[in-house]
């Protein structure tokens, strides 16, 4: 990073107007660097010295100006030195101690999940970033971030249950996967777990705890120490080694595999990426997206333009597709899809279209439909998932398609589990869910109409979250 970009992002930092998209950034590069951290206490020391600024009164500066180099002169302005450095030494010691404050006082335990995550604190849908002692989190879908303090980092994979023990870190791990790095010079970091305590000792490790109590590390750098009870014989392991062991019994040796474990968030990719802001009048044939190729229509009756900021299927049914842009397929991927729908335009006539029906269908690379979101006058036009290939309906949801919303489409291309979540992101109640045919590579999407159905999108967008392979995949 530029000096510049440091300077502005500490000092956005400490004067408390910093993005929050800077904060996590500047968060994430003082975890790795010694001298910013260093930066960072020293500003945080000046900023409270300068609270009150020292000014030399008037009448002094004047009669200053007005005697001479006497005795008396000489005297007060000795009494003036002594005061200085008695003032300075003062200055000193509230420096040191506000940097010593500061180097002491825990941050707060913060939590980043990728795009595709899912997860409950204590049980309840949680939307706040600040992990709390004593708070659990069960990660059901994706991986999340957790920053337990400035020097230890944990990234953690689903299906996991994580609880916070203390402010300095400590954590409790009694199911799934985690993945711990800490900064160079910090050693003394717990994990607890069923079968007893990781001690770290400046390293990077990781954990798996499985249903029936088994736990398994493997040591990428540094040591760690396991005791199985307060007190009890410890059981050092070194870089390069892994173990498994329960409660009791002797300690297996296993293959070290740093490649099993998720060791950052996922890289996402914008695939599709359209706010259809153009004017009104705007023909959607050719009209290309912000992100992604150009729309092609593939049916309709009459000319499909953009209305009122919006891509509005009313007057007459129609059929159009936008690709996405190319991006390089994983063996884990999962495509995220975000719709804003708002009420079409052609309203008045949905109460006699009795067979009017509205999707929004993902095609898979080859051209042939994978899975879609949609809605029929039937069932008054409440949004249900459809597996395309075999035509299973979701049990489907209380949302119509003719109103304003915002939903997210989740597929996990490894699984072929379909979940569509009430909000901008998978961290949003889970309203309805459907297992479709997994390893598609979806490649466009495509939004319909017919028999009198109309739906209209304010926006949407498709993202790719793309795994890094796990060991023994081919593919």
């Amino acid at each position: 990073m530029e000096d510049y970009e440091r300077s502005r992002l500490l000092n956005r930092l400490i004067d408390g107007s910093i993005e929050p998209g800077d904060f996590m950034r500047l968060q994430n590069l003082m975890r790795h660097d010694a001298e910013l951290r260093q930066e960072y206490y020293d500003l945080m020391a000046v900023d409270q010295l300068l609270t009150e600024a020292y000014e030399v009164p008037d009448y002094i500066a004047v009669h200053a100006q007005a005697m001479d180099d006497s005795w008396a002169v000489r005297r007060a302005r000795h009494g003036m030195m002594v005061r200085s450095l008695l003032s300075a030494a003062a200055i000193f010691a509230v420096a040191l101690g506000t940097f010593l404050f500061i180097r002491a006082r825990q941050p707060e335990i913060r939590l980043a999940g990728s795009s595709d995550s899912h997860y409950v604190v204590n049980g309840v849908l949680s939307e706040s970033s600040v992990l709390n002692v004593g708070e659990a989190v069960e990660l059901k879908h994706g991986v999340l971030n957790v920053a337990l303090g400035p020097f230890v980092e944990a990234c953690i994979e689903a299906p996991a249950n994580l609880r916070l023990r203390d402010r300095s870190g400590t954590v409790e791990l009694t199911r799934g996967s985690a993945f711990f790095q800490m900064a160079p010079g910090s050693e003394g970091f717990e994990v607890h777990t069923p079968a007893g305590v990781i001690r770290d000792i400046g390293t990077k490790f990781g954990v798996r705890v499985a249903a029936n109590g088994q736990v398994e590390t493997h040591v990428i750098s540094g040591l760690v120490d396991i005791a199985r009870s307060e007190g009890g014989p410890v059981r050092r392991v070194a870089a390069g080694e892994a173990v498994s062991w329960t409660r009791q019994g002797a300690f297996a040796e296993r293959k070290m595999d740093p490649a099993a474990f998720v060791q950052t968030l996922p890289i996402e990719t914008p695939l599709l990426v359209d706010d259809f802001s153009e004017p009104d009048g705007t023909s959607l044939s050719g009209k290309p997206s912000d992100v992604g190729k150009p729309w092609m229509v593939l049916s309709e009756t009459n000319p499909t333009v953009i209305r009122g900021g919006a891509l509005d299927t009313s007057y007459g049914p129609r059929t159009i597709r936008a690709n996405f842009r190319e991006a390089p397929a994983e063996s884990r991927s999962v495509f995220v899809i975000t719709l804003n729908t708002r009420t079409p335009e052609k309203i008045g006539d949905k109460s006699y279209q009795h067979d009017a029906a509205e999707a929004v269908t993902l095609i898979d690379a080859e051209g042939n439909h994978a899975f879609s979101l949609v809605s029929r006058a039937s069932r008054d036009h409440k949004w249900q998932i459809r597996d395309d290939r075999s035509d299973r309906l979701s049990i489907g949801t209380r949302i119509s398609a003719l109103s304003e919303h915002t939903l997210t489409l989740s597929y996990e291309q490894e699984t072929g589990v379909v979940r569509l979540f009430d909000g901008a992101s998978t961290q949003a109640h889970l309203l309805d869910e459907l297992k479709v045919a997994p390893a598609a590579m979806l490649g466009a999407l495509e939004v319909s109409n017919a028999w009198g159905g109309d739906v209209a999108l304010d926006s949407l967008s498709v993202r790719l979250v793309r795994y890094p392979k796990k060991s023994g995949e081919n593919h």
